[in-house]
């Protein structure tokens, strides 16, 4: 037991108003504690630049997709993303991954790519200029097991990109499934399932 619970719990019901980034969020945390909110509210994440459609990339030779965030395993699920691309049909397909972001296992992703024989993917610092990474990125896709909601996917929907990612963070509650983006589970399975509707719809991510 965490002797400091039953003061956080006071903390929680004595504060004037408790946000949250997601229903997801609230719902996680009211089960967490036991108790539900009577003063919470959700705030979404904002949008640091002009909502407009960015020209989508050139798709002839490949298809690149962005996987941006912190270099966390246990959080971000990058491990499952590998597994999935280390086999079939995924290892023979013309798709490119970068992994953008910086993090404590960014050795481990890199040594458990190579161990896996994973070739398509790239390591990249974070990118400031989020409008010149989607000029040659054709979709997000984040495997997450623990997400809050997500800045890089509302970004990603704001200039137009699909987005493949798991319920985590709220998730649910801003994607249309196979309309803005497409849905899985974080576990190999069914995040392969995810990623197939995506890839069988890629003619129409930019319509």
């Amino acid at each position: 037991d965490n002797p400091e619970r039953p003061y956080m719990i006071q903390a929680w019901k004595k504060s004037v108003q408790c946000f949250f980034v997601s229903a997801h969020n609230q719902r996680i945390t009211e089960e967490q504690f036991g108790l539900r909110f009577t003063n919470a509210a959700i705030v979404w994440n904002p949008v640091k630049f002009r909502r407009s459609i960015i020209p989508f990339p050139e798709s002839k030779t490949s298809y690149k997709f962005a996987c941006i965030g912190r270099f966390f395993i246990i959080d971000k699920g990058q491990d499952i993303l590998l597994r999935i691309l280390s086999r079939e049909p995924w290892k023979s397909r013309p798709v490119e991954i970068s992994f953008i972001g910086g993090g404590p296992d960014e050795l481990a992703l890199k040594e458990m790519a190579a161990l896996l024989n994973v070739e398509n993917v790239s390591f990249q610092t974070y990118q400031s200029d989020i409008i010149k990474c989607w000029e040659t990125h054709h979709a997000l896709i984040l495997p997450s097991r623990s997400e809050g909601m997500p800045l890089v996917t509302i970004e990603a929907m704001a200039i137009g990109r699909p987005v493949i990612v798991t319920p985590a963070g709220g998730h649910a509650e801003i994607v249309h499934e196979g309309v803005t983006g497409f849905i899985g589970e974080a576990n190999e399975n069914n995040f392969a399932s995810a990623m197939e509707k995506a890839w069988n719809e890629r003619h129409n991510w930019n319509i």
